[in-house]
């Protein structure tokens, strides 16, 4: 990808944070799936396209164009008919509200919807695809993709809505490397595309411009994980940065929420050897092997026997957290009982649903998951947080 081109562009559209005017990201979506081919139309609105730089026509509604990777080019068809082959082309919204679709026809997935503008380029036979999104819409997108099926109380979308408004600007270099802001996986946050969830939409407008701020009213990393099983995690303790901010609280509203609980089997002799294998474990020592297979964690620890971290475990086993205990289940298997989804840090998203079930505000909320925090418009900061 030419990355100094695209962080040019980003640069350009994007206005600084004290203009009032609105900010811009440059999203790469269907992010590492290996996109050939694609067809993108107009949903709503009024688009220009441009090749190279300069203007060749506009695309309306009931049009089809279709782009297709060519080694580090792209072929850019219009309803059929070859238009040309172009290093880069960036389809521009030019009426108020602007709303494309994409289907991607190789591979073939399923059809998602924008808004705003396009920027596509090829490398090495795959397209690169850059949403240029309002940050707003691009916030309501990640709620709708993170919580907008598993919840309907715009509280929470209010919650979310501003730790993920929080997360993107702190993040905003995050893929600079790659000539992009952010990607649309869990990397960075999950996004599908456009808002559909109209109490989404108000609880975006409602909170526009809002972000959390440490004790020294800087941004924080609003680090989210589904569920912490009752207690979240040190930041120190999975990423080894200690903050004012992310430290563990205890959560009774996550407790009996669908990814509080989980269990995994495995045999007793294929453990050890994992551990032995992975870890040098010393499991021809009996005391040291006894104990491996009896671990025990009421409150959450950070290493296991034999200062293992338990991080190291949970990504080698593919386990759903590293709040687990293990016992043994009969002669030759063990039990791993876990609790929680996720790396534990920061908001716990199931346990924030249920705050604001039992009536709690999305402050109250936002403030027991991030210790010592305040909640301001990024228009109050006393630093330029963009490039």
């Amino acid at each position: 990808m030419k990355a100094k081109t695209l962080i040019i562009i980003a640069l350009f559209l994007t206005a600084a944070p004290f203009s009032g005017k609105a900010i811009y990201l440059n999203v790469n979506i269907f992010y590492k799936q290996g996109i050939k081919n694609i067809e993108f139309s107009v949903f709503s609105g009024r688009y220009s396209v441009s090749v190279d730089g300069k203007k060749v026509q506009a695309a309306v509604k009931g049009e089809k164009c279709e782009f297709i990777a060519k080694g580090d080019s792209v072929e850019y068809l219009k309803n059929g008919k070859k238009i040309g082959t172009y290093s880069q082309i960036k389809i521009l919204g030019t009426s108020f509200i602007n709303v494309f679709t994409i289907k991607p026809l190789s591979p073939d997935l399923k059809s998602r919807n924008y808004d705003d503008h396009l920027f596509i380029e090829s490398n090495k036979g795959q397209l690169n695809l850059l949403n240029n999104v309002d940050l707003e819409h691009y916030v309501a997108g990640v709620v709708q993709s993170e919580s907008g099926g598993s919840n309907d109380n715009i509280e929470y979308f209010f919650v979310q809505a501003i730790i993920s408004r929080t997360y993107a600007l702190v993040n905003y270099l995050k893929h600079k490397d790659e000539g992009f802001n952010l990607c649309d996986g869990v990397h960075c946050q999950y996004y599908l595309g456009r808002c559909r969830n109209s109490d989404i939409a108000r609880a975006v407008a409602r909170t526009s411009g809002d972000v959390i701020v440490d004790k020294d009213n800087r941004m924080i990393s609003a680090a989210f994980h589904s569920n912490c099983g009752g207690q979240t995690v040190n930041s120190e303790d999975v990423w080894s940065i200690p903050t004012s901010y992310l430290k563990s609280v205890n959560d009774t509203f996550c407790m009996h929420e669908s990814n509080a609980k989980w269990e995994k089997r495995m045999s007793k002799k294929e453990w050890l050897a994992f551990l032995e294998k992975q870890y040098h474990y010393p499991v021809n020592d009996t005391s040291m092997a006894n104990k491996a297979i009896h671990f025990n964690q009421k409150r959450r620890k950070i290493n296991f026997y034999g200062d293992i971290p338990l991080k190291f475990i949970r990504q080698d086993l593919g386990l759903r957290s590293t709040f687990f205990s293990i016992e043994p289940l009969g002669e030759d298997s063990i039990l791993i009982s876990g609790r929680g989804y996720g790396h534990g840090v920061g908001l716990c998203q199931q346990g924030a649903i249920n705050m604001v079930k039992t009536g709690f505000d999305y402050k109250e909320v936002i403030k027991h998951y991030y210790t010592g925090v305040k909640i301001i418009h990024y228009s109050e900061l006393k630093y330029n947080f963009m490039p």
